[in-house]
């Protein structure tokens, strides 16, 4: 008769554990590989290729020193694999001063958005990451990017008003270095008299 009640806890422990391994597995699974994407429409792709590399190389953090940085760059497919350690110290009002150390691994790729035909940069996490935490760091190399980058600039083609003329460009202003003096401009000129009537 003992050996029901051991039999039964045992079969009740086996299923609470083979429970919280489903729950984990399913924690970790949607934790990993987390995606951020962001289309840079108006830059050319060697434009971007080359804001993705150097942003890759000389990482910027306000709170963060680098420790290590592992720049893997593949020209042909359009691919940086990143390897990187950051470290600090956190300091808060009430607790002693705190070393902070943290690893990633994230895989940054130019493509194309097939809705719009723009370029795209994805930034993956290649580990096991907090959502949030990724698209913050995602965000930064964004951000980073875009510093490099700068303004889109404007087309080169001459402006068209409505009936197909182009409009020229505007005259520059003579200045004092050139030598040129502004022109005055001509006097009203006087209405002409009107004949008396006879």
């Amino acid at each position: 008769m003992p050996l029901v009640p051991c039999f039964s806890s045992l079969i009740s422990r086996s299923a609470a554990t083979a429970s919280a391994v489903v729950s984990a597995t399913v924690l970790l699974t949607s934790l990993g590989c987390t995606t951020r994407s962001q289309v840079f429409d108006g830059y050319g792709d060697d434009q971007l290729w080359t804001a993705m590399v150097a942003t890759a190389r000389s990482p910027e953090y306000d709170d963060w020193k680098v420790s290590d940085n592992q720049v893997f760059v593949d020209d042909a497919s359009r691919r940086i694999e990143i390897y990187r350690v950051l470290k600090r110290t956190y300091v808060t009002p009430w607790s002693d001063p705190r070393r902070e150390d943290l690893e990633w691994r994230f895989q940054v790729v130019l493509s194309r958005d097939s809705a719009d035909d723009a370029p795209l940069v994805d930034f993956t996490a290649r580990q096991i990451a907090v959502p949030a935490h990724v698209w913050s760091e995602a965000d930064r190399y964004f951000a980073q990017m875009r510093s490099y980058l700068g303004p889109i600039k404007a087309s080169e083609q001459p402006v068209m008003v409505d009936d197909g003329v182009p409009v020229p460009p505007p005259l520059d202003e003579p200045s004092a270095s050139t030598g040129g003096s502004p022109v005055e401009p001509a006097p009203p000129s006087e209405p002409a008299a009107e004949p008396l009537p006879e």
